[in-house]
Protein backbone atom coordinates (compact mmCIF):
# COMPACT_ATOMS: atom_id res chain seq x y z
CA UNK A 1 0.00 0.00 0.00
CA UNK A 2 1.56 3.35 -0.94
CA UNK A 3 2.36 5.92 2.25
CA UNK A 4 0.36 8.51 2.96
CA UNK A 5 0.82 11.81 2.13
CA UNK A 6 0.74 14.31 4.83
CA UNK A 7 -1.12 17.67 4.01
CA UNK A 8 0.41 21.03 3.82
CA UNK A 9 -1.02 22.05 6.91
CA UNK A 10 -3.50 20.98 9.19
CA UNK A 11 -6.58 22.65 7.14
CA UNK A 12 -6.82 20.95 4.22
CA UNK A 13 -10.68 20.18 3.32
CA UNK A 14 -11.60 17.18 4.68
CA UNK A 15 -13.73 15.90 1.51
CA UNK A 16 -16.77 14.73 3.66
CA UNK A 17 -20.05 14.39 2.30
CA UNK A 18 -23.52 16.66 3.74
CA UNK A 19 -25.11 13.43 5.26
CA UNK A 20 -21.43 12.53 7.32
CA UNK A 21 -21.67 16.40 9.30
CA UNK A 22 -24.11 16.16 12.74
CA UNK A 23 -24.40 19.08 14.07
CA UNK A 24 -25.28 19.39 18.31
CA UNK A 25 -26.76 22.76 19.53
CA UNK A 26 -27.28 23.86 22.62
CA UNK A 27 -26.62 26.80 25.35
CA UNK A 28 -23.71 26.58 27.36
CA UNK A 29 -24.03 24.01 29.58
CA UNK A 30 -23.83 24.49 33.57
CA UNK A 31 -23.10 21.18 34.09
CA UNK A 32 -19.85 18.90 32.81
CA UNK A 33 -21.17 16.67 30.12
CA UNK A 34 -19.44 13.82 28.43
CA UNK A 35 -18.27 16.15 25.52
CA UNK A 36 -17.63 19.15 27.61
CA UNK A 37 -15.11 16.95 29.83
CA UNK A 38 -13.17 15.66 27.10
CA UNK A 39 -12.86 19.46 26.02
CA UNK A 40 -13.37 21.43 29.83
CA UNK A 41 -11.49 24.45 27.89
CA UNK A 42 -14.00 24.98 25.91
CA UNK A 43 -17.35 24.17 27.05
CA UNK A 44 -16.84 24.99 31.07
CA UNK A 45 -16.16 28.63 30.38
CA UNK A 46 -17.08 30.79 33.59
CA UNK A 47 -18.73 34.15 32.57
CA UNK A 48 -17.51 37.13 32.24
CA UNK A 49 -18.01 41.02 32.57
CA UNK A 50 -17.86 41.90 29.01
CA UNK A 51 -15.94 45.15 28.52
CA UNK A 52 -16.10 48.20 26.12
CA UNK A 53 -15.84 47.52 22.29
CA UNK A 54 -12.89 48.39 19.95
CA UNK A 55 -13.49 50.03 16.78
CA UNK A 56 -15.42 48.31 13.96
CA UNK A 57 -16.26 45.00 16.43
CA UNK A 58 -19.32 43.51 16.31
CA UNK A 59 -21.19 42.83 19.65
CA UNK A 60 -21.24 38.81 18.26
CA UNK A 61 -18.18 36.93 18.92
CA UNK A 62 -17.69 33.50 17.29
CA UNK A 63 -14.68 31.20 18.22
CA UNK A 64 -14.17 27.64 16.25
CA UNK A 65 -11.90 25.08 17.87
CA UNK A 66 -10.89 21.49 16.08
CA UNK A 67 -11.00 19.00 19.21
CA UNK A 68 -9.28 16.34 17.73
CA UNK A 69 -9.45 13.28 20.34
CA UNK A 70 -12.97 13.36 19.88
CA UNK A 71 -13.03 14.92 15.88
CA UNK A 72 -15.45 17.49 17.14
CA UNK A 73 -15.51 21.23 16.08
CA UNK A 74 -16.65 23.23 18.96
CA UNK A 75 -18.18 26.95 17.69
CA UNK A 76 -18.56 29.04 20.70
CA UNK A 77 -20.63 32.19 20.14
CA UNK A 78 -21.40 35.39 22.79
CA UNK A 79 -23.97 37.70 22.13
CA UNK A 80 -24.98 40.83 23.75
CA UNK A 81 -28.08 39.60 24.27
CA UNK A 82 -30.39 36.74 25.17
CA UNK A 83 -30.93 34.65 21.79
CA UNK A 84 -34.00 34.13 20.46
CA UNK A 85 -35.51 32.27 17.67
CA UNK A 86 -34.49 34.99 14.94
CA UNK A 87 -31.12 34.35 16.28
CA UNK A 88 -29.38 32.07 13.21
CA UNK A 89 -26.81 30.32 12.42
CA UNK A 90 -25.67 29.21 8.73
CA UNK A 91 -22.93 26.80 7.94
CA UNK A 92 -21.32 28.49 4.25
CA UNK A 93 -22.08 26.67 0.92
CA UNK A 94 -18.21 25.46 0.81
CA UNK A 95 -18.12 24.46 4.39
CA UNK A 96 -15.83 26.81 5.11
CA UNK A 97 -16.86 29.24 7.34
CA UNK A 98 -20.06 29.85 9.67
CA UNK A 99 -22.16 32.80 10.31
CA UNK A 100 -24.19 33.54 13.48
CA UNK A 101 -26.80 37.10 12.78
CA UNK A 102 -28.41 38.13 16.17
CA UNK A 103 -30.97 41.32 16.22
CA UNK A 104 -29.78 42.67 12.80
CA UNK A 105 -25.98 42.12 13.68
CA UNK A 106 -23.56 39.23 12.71
CA UNK A 107 -20.65 37.68 12.81
CA UNK A 108 -18.69 35.20 10.52
CA UNK A 109 -15.28 33.23 11.91
CA UNK A 110 -13.97 30.42 9.23
CA UNK A 111 -13.74 27.12 10.51
CA UNK A 112 -10.81 25.05 11.84
CA UNK A 113 -11.12 22.77 8.57
CA UNK A 114 -12.76 22.60 5.67
CA UNK A 115 -16.39 20.90 5.63
CA UNK A 116 -17.67 19.77 1.97
CA UNK A 117 -21.16 19.94 1.72
CA UNK A 118 -24.31 21.09 -1.05
CA UNK A 119 -25.66 24.44 -0.85
CA UNK A 120 -26.26 26.92 2.56
CA UNK A 121 -26.49 24.71 5.59
CA UNK A 122 -29.05 26.43 8.20
CA UNK A 123 -28.29 25.23 12.13
CA UNK A 124 -31.22 25.24 13.79
CA UNK A 125 -30.69 26.98 17.52
CA UNK A 126 -33.02 25.82 20.65
CA UNK A 127 -35.49 28.25 21.85
CA UNK A 128 -35.22 27.53 25.43
CA UNK A 129 -33.66 27.99 27.57
CA UNK A 130 -32.60 31.95 26.40
CA UNK A 131 -29.09 32.23 26.75
CA UNK A 132 -25.74 34.86 25.62
CA UNK A 133 -23.79 31.91 25.34
CA UNK A 134 -24.14 29.37 22.71
CA UNK A 135 -22.57 26.25 21.85
CA UNK A 136 -22.59 24.60 18.56
CA UNK A 137 -20.56 20.78 18.34
CA UNK A 138 -20.13 19.67 14.47
CA UNK A 139 -19.31 15.73 15.02
CA UNK A 140 -17.30 14.96 11.70
CA UNK A 141 -16.84 11.60 10.24
CA UNK A 142 -14.26 10.76 8.20
CA UNK A 143 -14.31 9.76 3.96
CA UNK A 144 -13.25 6.41 3.76
CA UNK A 145 -9.69 6.58 2.49
CA UNK A 146 -9.21 9.54 4.05
CA UNK A 147 -6.22 9.81 6.49
CA UNK A 148 -6.32 13.42 7.89
CA UNK A 149 -6.61 12.99 11.50
CA UNK A 150 -4.41 10.56 11.25
CA UNK A 151 -2.12 12.80 9.11
CA UNK A 152 -2.57 15.66 11.94
CA UNK A 153 -2.14 13.57 14.57
CA UNK A 154 1.43 12.06 12.97
CA UNK A 155 4.74 11.52 14.36
CA UNK A 156 5.67 15.04 12.20
CA UNK A 157 3.45 17.31 13.91
CA UNK A 158 4.11 15.95 17.81
CA UNK A 159 7.60 17.24 17.28
CA UNK A 160 8.57 20.70 18.47
CA UNK A 161 8.71 22.39 15.64
CA UNK A 162 12.08 25.03 15.80
CA UNK A 163 13.21 26.99 12.74
CA UNK A 164 16.91 27.79 11.95
CA UNK A 165 18.46 24.90 12.97
CA UNK A 166 21.95 23.78 12.14
CA UNK A 167 21.00 21.59 9.33
CA UNK A 168 18.61 24.62 7.12
CA UNK A 169 20.78 27.42 8.14
CA UNK A 170 24.38 25.37 6.20
CA UNK A 171 22.60 24.95 3.18
CA UNK A 172 21.88 29.04 2.66
CA UNK A 173 25.43 29.98 1.99
CA UNK A 174 24.85 33.26 1.44
CA UNK A 175 22.87 34.33 4.63
CA UNK A 176 23.13 37.98 6.37
CA UNK A 177 21.40 38.15 9.69
CA UNK A 178 19.32 41.48 9.89
CA UNK A 179 17.84 43.36 12.65
CA UNK A 180 14.31 42.28 12.81
CA UNK A 181 12.92 46.24 12.80
CA UNK A 182 15.48 48.24 10.57
CA UNK A 183 16.38 45.25 8.73
CA UNK A 184 20.16 46.62 9.21
CA UNK A 185 22.85 43.93 8.32
CA UNK A 186 24.34 43.06 12.26
CA UNK A 187 25.76 39.69 10.90
CA UNK A 188 27.51 40.50 6.82
CA UNK A 189 27.11 37.55 4.92
CA UNK A 190 30.57 35.53 4.67
CA UNK A 191 31.00 35.88 8.52
CA UNK A 192 30.00 32.47 9.92
CA UNK A 193 31.41 29.88 7.75
CA UNK A 194 29.33 27.13 9.81
CA UNK A 195 26.91 26.43 11.75
CA UNK A 196 26.36 23.99 14.60
CA UNK A 197 23.59 22.49 16.72
CA UNK A 198 24.16 22.49 20.47
CA UNK A 199 22.64 19.36 22.19
CA UNK A 200 20.42 21.13 24.84
CA UNK A 201 20.79 23.60 27.19
CA UNK A 202 22.02 21.05 29.83
CA UNK A 203 24.30 19.70 27.53
CA UNK A 204 27.41 20.53 30.48
CA UNK A 205 25.72 18.50 32.70
CA UNK A 206 25.43 15.84 30.33
CA UNK A 207 29.22 15.86 29.48
CA UNK A 208 30.04 14.24 32.63
CA UNK A 209 28.03 11.49 31.39
CA UNK A 210 29.55 11.15 27.53
CA UNK A 211 32.94 9.70 26.64
CA UNK A 212 35.74 11.88 27.59
CA UNK A 213 37.56 11.29 24.30
CA UNK A 214 36.36 10.43 21.08
CA UNK A 215 37.40 6.85 19.37
CA UNK A 216 39.46 8.64 16.68
CA UNK A 217 41.14 10.94 19.41
CA UNK A 218 42.10 8.40 21.95
CA UNK A 219 45.76 8.63 20.59
CA UNK A 220 46.06 12.35 20.61
CA UNK A 221 48.33 14.37 23.63
CA UNK A 222 46.68 16.28 26.31
CA UNK A 223 47.89 19.74 23.96
CA UNK A 224 46.59 18.56 21.17
CA UNK A 225 43.31 17.36 22.19
CA UNK A 226 42.78 20.81 24.46
CA UNK A 227 43.28 22.32 20.89
CA UNK A 228 40.77 20.35 19.01
CA UNK A 229 37.90 20.33 21.49
CA UNK A 230 38.91 23.88 21.30
CA UNK A 231 38.36 24.46 17.39
CA UNK A 232 34.54 22.40 18.67
CA UNK A 233 33.51 25.13 20.75
CA UNK A 234 34.53 23.05 23.97
CA UNK A 235 37.42 24.12 25.82
CA UNK A 236 38.58 22.63 29.07
CA UNK A 237 36.45 21.55 31.78
CA UNK A 238 33.42 20.88 29.60
CA UNK A 239 32.68 25.07 29.04
CA UNK A 240 31.54 25.98 25.95
CA UNK A 241 32.89 29.07 23.93
CA UNK A 242 32.45 30.87 20.87
CA UNK A 243 34.59 30.54 18.06
CA UNK A 244 35.09 32.69 15.00
CA UNK A 245 33.36 31.83 11.93
CA UNK A 246 30.60 29.36 14.07
CA UNK A 247 27.36 29.84 15.10
CA UNK A 248 26.26 28.02 17.78
CA UNK A 249 22.51 27.32 17.88
CA UNK A 250 19.96 26.60 20.39
CA UNK A 251 16.42 26.60 20.82
CA UNK A 252 15.79 30.59 20.61
CA UNK A 253 19.77 31.87 20.42
CA UNK A 254 22.56 31.93 18.37
CA UNK A 255 26.34 32.32 20.32
CA UNK A 256 28.36 34.20 18.32
CA UNK A 257 31.92 36.11 18.27
CA UNK A 258 31.83 39.56 18.97
CA UNK A 259 34.28 39.99 16.11
CA UNK A 260 31.41 38.43 13.85
CA UNK A 261 28.72 40.81 14.86
CA UNK A 262 29.67 43.85 12.89
CA UNK A 263 26.11 45.94 13.15
CA UNK A 264 25.89 45.01 16.82
CA UNK A 265 27.56 47.26 19.81
CA UNK A 266 27.25 46.70 24.03
CA UNK A 267 24.82 48.82 25.48
CA UNK A 268 25.36 50.71 29.34
CA UNK A 269 23.18 49.89 32.11
CA UNK A 270 21.18 52.33 33.11
CA UNK A 271 21.28 50.86 36.71
CA UNK A 272 22.53 47.81 38.68
CA UNK A 273 18.89 46.36 38.11
CA UNK A 274 19.06 46.00 34.28
CA UNK A 275 21.23 43.12 31.83
CA UNK A 276 23.79 44.36 29.63
CA UNK A 277 22.23 43.99 26.51
CA UNK A 278 23.00 44.15 22.82
CA UNK A 279 21.36 46.50 20.26
CA UNK A 280 21.64 46.99 17.14
CA UNK A 281 24.01 49.86 15.75
CA UNK A 282 20.93 51.82 13.58
CA UNK A 283 18.12 51.84 15.45
CA UNK A 284 19.31 50.46 18.51
CA UNK A 285 17.15 47.75 18.81
CA UNK A 286 17.77 44.93 21.70
CA UNK A 287 19.18 42.10 20.57
CA UNK A 288 20.33 39.90 22.83
CA UNK A 289 23.25 39.34 25.61
CA UNK A 290 26.41 38.95 26.64
CA UNK A 291 27.36 35.51 27.28
CA UNK A 292 30.42 36.06 29.37
CA UNK A 293 31.32 32.56 30.21
CA UNK A 294 31.16 31.38 26.90
CA UNK A 295 32.88 34.60 25.58
CA UNK A 296 30.95 35.65 23.15
CA UNK A 297 27.43 37.30 22.09
CA UNK A 298 24.04 36.10 22.65
CA UNK A 299 21.85 37.00 19.23
CA UNK A 300 17.93 35.87 20.20
CA UNK A 301 16.14 34.59 17.51
CA UNK A 302 12.86 36.68 17.89
CA UNK A 303 14.95 39.74 17.60
CA UNK A 304 16.26 39.32 13.97
CA UNK A 305 15.69 38.14 10.55
CA UNK A 306 17.52 35.89 7.90
CA UNK A 307 17.86 36.83 4.63
CA UNK A 308 19.17 35.05 1.43
CA UNK A 309 21.36 37.31 -0.23
CA UNK A 310 21.91 35.65 -3.57
CA UNK A 311 18.25 34.82 -3.89
CA UNK A 312 16.13 37.43 -6.06
CA UNK A 313 13.05 35.45 -5.70
CA UNK A 314 12.82 36.35 -1.85
CA UNK A 315 13.61 39.93 -1.18
CA UNK A 316 12.49 40.14 2.06
CA UNK A 317 13.96 38.01 4.75
CA UNK A 318 12.74 35.74 6.84
CA UNK A 319 11.12 36.35 10.58
CA UNK A 320 8.86 34.74 13.00
CA UNK A 321 6.95 36.48 15.64
CA UNK A 322 7.93 36.36 19.46
CA UNK A 323 4.97 34.45 21.20
CA UNK A 324 5.74 31.57 18.56
CA UNK A 325 9.35 31.31 20.05
CA UNK A 326 7.98 31.83 23.19
CA UNK A 327 5.53 28.69 22.67
CA UNK A 328 8.48 27.12 21.10
CA UNK A 329 9.93 28.09 24.83
CA UNK A 330 7.26 26.20 27.00
CA UNK A 331 6.81 22.92 24.62
CA UNK A 332 10.99 22.18 25.55
CA UNK A 333 10.22 22.88 28.76
CA UNK A 334 7.35 20.49 28.75
CA UNK A 335 9.22 17.45 27.21
CA UNK A 336 12.58 18.48 29.41
CA UNK A 337 10.61 18.36 32.83
CA UNK A 338 7.30 16.31 32.30
CA UNK A 339 5.23 19.86 33.79
CA UNK A 340 2.90 21.75 32.83
CA UNK A 341 2.77 24.54 35.22
CA UNK A 342 5.57 27.41 35.27
CA UNK A 343 6.35 30.32 37.13
CA UNK A 344 7.60 33.23 34.95
CA UNK A 345 8.98 36.56 36.02
CA UNK A 346 12.02 38.74 34.35
CA UNK A 347 15.48 37.79 34.06
CA UNK A 348 17.49 40.06 36.90
CA UNK A 349 21.25 40.16 37.51
CA UNK A 350 22.54 38.31 40.39
CA UNK A 351 24.47 40.21 42.69
CA UNK A 352 25.50 40.55 46.47
CA UNK A 353 22.98 43.32 46.44
CA UNK A 354 20.05 42.15 45.20
CA UNK A 355 17.12 41.47 47.65
CA UNK A 356 16.00 38.08 47.98
CA UNK A 357 13.12 39.25 49.98
CA UNK A 358 11.69 42.11 47.41
CA UNK A 359 8.89 40.31 45.32
CA UNK A 360 8.80 41.20 41.22
CA UNK A 361 6.11 40.70 38.93
CA UNK A 362 5.64 37.27 37.21
CA UNK A 363 3.10 35.06 36.02
CA UNK A 364 1.91 31.66 37.11
CA UNK A 365 1.53 29.34 34.00
CA UNK A 366 -0.78 26.23 33.22
CA UNK A 367 -0.60 25.09 29.76
CA UNK A 368 -3.76 23.21 29.63
CA UNK A 369 -3.78 22.44 26.10
CA UNK A 370 -0.30 22.21 24.25
CA UNK A 371 -1.87 21.87 20.41
CA UNK A 372 -4.75 23.18 19.09
CA UNK A 373 -5.87 24.26 15.79
CA UNK A 374 -8.46 27.49 16.12
CA UNK A 375 -10.46 30.15 14.43
CA UNK A 376 -11.88 33.71 15.70
CA UNK A 377 -14.00 36.44 13.93
CA UNK A 378 -12.49 38.62 15.61
CA UNK A 379 -10.56 40.26 12.33
CA UNK A 380 -7.76 37.60 11.37
CA UNK A 381 -6.77 35.51 8.79
CA UNK A 382 -7.35 31.99 10.74
CA UNK A 383 -7.18 28.85 11.09
CA UNK A 384 -4.08 29.10 13.69
CA UNK A 385 -2.25 26.77 15.09
CA UNK A 386 -1.77 27.48 19.14
CA UNK A 387 -1.32 26.43 22.86
CA UNK A 388 -3.99 27.03 25.32
CA UNK A 389 -2.48 28.24 28.45
CA UNK A 390 -4.47 29.35 31.79
CA UNK A 391 -2.55 32.28 33.77
CA UNK A 392 -2.81 33.84 37.28
CA UNK A 393 -0.46 37.18 37.90
CA UNK A 394 1.58 36.29 40.73
CA UNK A 395 4.35 38.36 41.82
CA UNK A 396 7.62 35.90 42.28
CA UNK A 397 10.14 36.37 44.82
CA UNK A 398 13.72 34.62 44.76
CA UNK A 399 14.49 32.09 47.88
CA UNK A 400 17.69 32.97 50.00
CA UNK A 401 18.46 29.05 50.17
CA UNK A 402 17.18 28.75 46.28
CA UNK A 403 14.66 25.96 47.00
CA UNK A 404 11.88 25.47 44.13
CA UNK A 405 8.71 27.15 45.47
CA UNK A 406 6.40 23.87 44.74
CA UNK A 407 7.66 20.60 42.86
CA UNK A 408 4.34 20.54 40.19
CA UNK A 409 5.59 24.08 39.09
CA UNK A 410 9.15 24.73 37.26
CA UNK A 411 10.22 28.32 37.98
CA UNK A 412 11.16 30.11 34.71
CA UNK A 413 13.35 33.31 33.46
CA UNK A 414 12.77 34.99 30.71
CA UNK A 415 14.42 38.46 29.21
CA UNK A 416 12.13 41.05 30.26
CA UNK A 417 11.15 42.01 26.31
CA UNK A 418 10.33 38.14 26.55
CA UNK A 419 8.32 37.88 29.15
CA UNK A 420 6.51 41.70 28.16
CA UNK A 421 5.58 39.94 24.76
CA UNK A 422 4.41 36.80 27.28
CA UNK A 423 2.32 38.97 29.01
CA UNK A 424 0.75 40.80 25.94
CA UNK A 425 0.47 37.69 24.12
CA UNK A 426 -2.06 36.05 26.54
CA UNK A 427 -4.24 39.22 27.04
CA UNK A 428 -4.09 39.94 23.15
CA UNK A 429 -5.04 35.91 22.96
CA UNK A 430 -7.51 35.79 25.52
CA UNK A 431 -9.59 38.56 23.77
CA UNK A 432 -9.85 36.42 20.85
CA UNK A 433 -12.24 34.55 22.93
CA UNK A 434 -15.42 34.83 23.56
CA UNK A 435 -16.94 36.42 27.01
CA UNK A 436 -17.47 33.25 28.39
CA UNK A 437 -14.87 31.44 27.70
CA UNK A 438 -12.03 34.01 29.05
CA UNK A 439 -12.23 32.19 32.53
CA UNK A 440 -11.80 29.10 33.88
CA UNK A 441 -11.58 28.14 37.42
CA UNK A 442 -9.83 31.56 38.49
CA UNK A 443 -7.54 31.58 36.16
CA UNK A 444 -7.43 33.65 33.14
CA UNK A 445 -7.41 32.05 29.66
CA UNK A 446 -4.81 33.22 26.21
CA UNK A 447 -3.96 31.61 23.21
CA UNK A 448 -0.28 31.66 22.13
CA UNK A 449 -0.02 30.68 18.39
CA UNK A 450 3.02 28.03 18.05
CA UNK A 451 5.09 26.75 14.88
CA UNK A 452 3.30 24.92 12.24
CA UNK A 453 4.35 21.71 9.55
CA UNK A 454 6.49 23.59 7.11
CA UNK A 455 8.06 26.51 9.31
CA UNK A 456 10.93 25.00 10.23
CA UNK A 457 13.28 25.22 7.46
Amino acid sequence: MPPTMLPTSAYEALGLPSDEVRVLTGPNPSAPTATSAASPNVLQAQPAAAGPLGPNESNITLYAELLLHIRTIALFASLHSLHTRETKAKLSADGSSITVTHEGESATTRLPIKVKGSGDAALSLPAKPPSKELTLRLEIGENEGSNFFGAVQAEERKVNIVPWDGSSLNSKRNLEIRCRLCENPVVPCGKIREWRDLPSENWAEMMDFWHCHKPDEHHLHDHTHEETMGKKGYAAGNRLTAVNGVGFIDLVSFLLKEQDCIGIELSTKADSSELESLCCKECRHILGTPDEPADGWRIWKWSIGIKDTVSPSTPSMSTFTVRKWISARFLYLIENTGLRKFHVHPDTPSSPSSSASTPMQGLLLWVFTPDLIFSSSRGRRDPTRAMKVFYQEKNWMSSKDGAQESSSVEEVAFPREFFEELRRGLREGGSLLPVGARWFQGWKVGLLERFDVGEGA
